[in-house]
């Protein structure tokens, strides 16, 4: 499956790219219950659920640590350090990994709704 990732360059900048995570086929259940796709996102050490209302803006930051963020509801804006502004909204999925560098801004487009998956470092 293929996501969207912030990553950091070797010259400090941040950029969206797509991160493309192999999948393997998983039976939902025993036999003859279906098959689907999965892929393995990593180890998730936490995850935090937190509400924004419409017009929170955090300003440049960096991701303190990779973590995967999910829209839950409402809609929200990235903006990374070379100004390449995209949207997310409810179902959407976006890797943190810029650890570095000149960070990203996140707004609250409506009231949203984000969890924060917390993803181990090793």
């Amino acid at each position: 499956m293929k996501f969207p990732m912030i990553h950091t360059d070797q010259h400090g900048e941040t950029h969206f790219t797509v991160q493309d995570i192999p999948q393997r086929e998983l039976a939902v259940g025993p036999p003859p219950n279906p098959t689907g796709q999965m892929s393995d996102l990593g180890v998730v050490t936490t995850m935090s659920v937190i509400a924004f209302p419409a017009g929170t803006e955090a300003p440049t930051h960096n991701a303190p640590h990779p973590y995967i963020v999910i829209v839950l509801s409402g809609e929200g804006e990235v903006v990374t350090s070379d100004g390449e502004a995209r949207r997310f909204h409810p179902g959407d999925l976006l890797l943190c990994n810029d650890l570095t560098g000149n960070g990203h801004v996140t707004r609250a487009i409506t009231d949203m709704t984000l969890a924060f998956v917390n993803r181990a470092t090793t």
